[in-house]
């Protein structure tokens, strides 16, 4: 079984509280795969990053593959100088260019 839900807009501090309860209760029904979709978010901050860490750790522990998509400008830019970018799967091209 494979889900995908999508992220939009800022994802601040002031609302990743929102992104978890939406990536927890996709992952409740322990999927082969999570896909999330980024390709609509705007901004990210720190925040946003460890909800996504936090998501990353939930899924490996029940055996979930979870994937990144559509991750561009702000996000990408973030994954890649944290050096995140080589922890997450990331579906499509690859984060180095």
């Amino acid at each position: 079984m494979t889900n995908e839900i999508a992220i939009q807009g800022p994802v601040t501090i002031d609302n990743s509280g929102n992104m978890r309860r939406t990536l927890c209760s996709a992952l409740r029904s322990k999927p082969a795969t999570l896909t999330v979709d980024l390709s609509n978010v705007s901004y990210i901050d720190s925040s946003g990053l460890a909800t996504l860490l936090e998501a990353m750790r939930n899924a490996r522990k029940q055996n979930t593959r979870l994937i990144l998509r559509g991750i561009q400008g702000q996000t990408r830019y973030f994954l890649e100088i944290t050096h995140l970018d080589r922890l997450f799967d990331i579906d499509g091209e690859e984060m180095h260019a």
